[in-house]
């Protein structure tokens, strides 16, 4: 159902854009029109002299990017301020996500990009005030090694600041019916031979490496968006391997997908990164605390391997 105009302000128009690239998704998001979303972007843009379009086949602002900026910014702590947030969940969170009915399922801002860094330019504009994934990626910026973390903010940057929430390790999967299971050491050639999926070596340079060291990631999916079919799933085809977490384990053995006896030696650690302004105003303390119960009441928290940081 398409609501009425007045209950979508125009600057969300803009973030949706830049969000998904798309009217017609920003539109779907934010539930108007595709014909309202172009007709308002653009005299929002007008009446800021914003330059605001598709530009290289991107959405952005050509012109007094610092007034859009302030724009955010008071968007930004109106929306923290009144408990009324945008987060998003990454793709290496796998099956470890709130449940459907949850207050964080209803403030998702559902995009899955799996460019590490397109998502942490997301949170430096404020187009998202938190996201919940993976910290393997920003390793070289935390500068402790998963298990080590902890639960204090770590400053990732001027405005970022990442919380760790739990570790796992992650483990190599196979169908169950696959050759490799009648091996009773398995070596990194051994793997060679068989596809395993990988994204560009851009968007996840840390676990495409590891991986690659080990024979695997020799697929390229052609994913920029998970899909979990695609990604942990990719092993139920009967011949590929893939990479999951624990929580990911019963919705494997559903496809009569099982870990392998192999050791990765790949530690992902689940975190909440948020601009600073969100995530230290007072007012968040009780949305931590909310991020935290929900995640940690979720079926697949509780399945062994999954490490909650005290």
């Amino acid at each position: 159902m398409v609501v009425s105009e007045s209950l979508v302000g125009d600057l969300d128009i803009l973030d949706h854009l830049e969000l998904f690239n798309s009217t017609v998704l920003a539109g779907q998001a934010l539930n108007i029109s595709q014909s309202s979303c172009s007709r308002r972007y653009r005299a929002f843009s007008e009446q800021f002299d914003l330059g605001f379009d598709r530009v290289d086949g991107q959405y952005k602002a050509t012109r007094n990017q610092d007034v859009l900026l302030a724009l955010r910014q008071a968007a930004q702590k109106s929306r923290v301020r009144q408990h009324h947030y945008r987060c998003a969940f990454g793709w290496q969170l796998g099956s470890l996500r709130p449940a459907a009915e949850s207050n964080l399922a209803e403030d998702e801002v559902p995009i899955s990009n799996m460019d590490s860094w397109t998502i942490l330019s997301f949170l430096e504009n404020r187009l998202i005030d938190y996201w919940i994934g993976g910290l393997l990626e920003y390793t070289s910026i935390l500068q402790k090694p998963m298990p080590e973390l902890g639960t204090d903010p770590i400053a990732m940057s001027q405005s970022l600041r990442a919380v760790p929430l739990c570790w796992w390790n992650l483990k190599l999967v196979a169908h169950r019916d696959h050759a490799l299971h009648k091996q009773p050491t398995i070596t990194p050639e051994q793997l060679r031979p068989y596809p395993s999926p990988a994204i560009d070596m851009g968007m996840a340079p840390t676990l495409m490496r590891l991986l690659q060291q080990q024979g695997l990631a020799n697929t390229r999916s052609g994913l920029s968006e998970h899909q979990w079919s695609q990604w942990q799933g990719a092993a139920a085809d009967g011949t590929s391997l893939s990479y999951a977490g624990p929580q990911d384990r019963e919705k494997l053995e559903e496809l009569s997908v099982v870990p392998l006896p192999y050791n990765l030696n790949i530690t992902e650690a689940a975190g909440l990164i948020g601009h600073r302004d969100a995530i230290e105003d007072p007012v968040f303390k009780g949305q931590w605390e909310t991020i935290r119960q929900e995640l940690r009441n979720g079926a697949s928290s509780q399945e062994t391997g999954i490490h909650w940081f005290s």
